[in-house]
């Protein structure tokens, strides 16, 4: 009995199907790190405000809770946009630090007319 031949790779061409999945997991890990890397950098700030010790972070971060618990709605709203634009412009900022490896991304997608070398 004979081994049955390997599929032969030459005429193979990834569909475009698999191509969007590993683009879009490619983008959403990307948008993951990047938005951890904004939330660290506002850990960051409440631990420079702590004196880079544990109990002065833990201590900034229930001053902060406390205050916003007991303001009113209105200055809760604002501080909330504060937050969300100042978020958006870390977003932003991170993002263009890390562009390079999200050009990256569509680049590890291989051609479908490229020729498959040594196979």
């Amino acid at each position: 009995m004979m081994p049955a031949p390997a599929p032969s790779l030459q005429g193979f061409r990834p569909s475009r199907f698999a191509d969007g999945c590993y683009l879009a997991l490619r983008v959403t890990g990307w948008l993951a790190v990047t938005s951890a890397c904004v939330a660290a950098l506002w850990l960051l700030f409440f631990v420079m405000l702590g004196d880079f010790s544990f109990a002065g972070t833990v201590l900034q971060i229930e001053n902060f809770a406390s205050r916003y618990v007991v303001a009113d709605g209105a200055r809760q709203d604002r501080f909330r946009l504060l937050f969300w634009l100042a978020s958006a412009a870390l977003f932003v900022l991170v993002a263009f630090f890390r562009r390079h490896s999200l050009g990256r991304v569509a680049a590890n997608i291989p051609h479908p007319k490229e020729n498959p070398h040594g196979r």
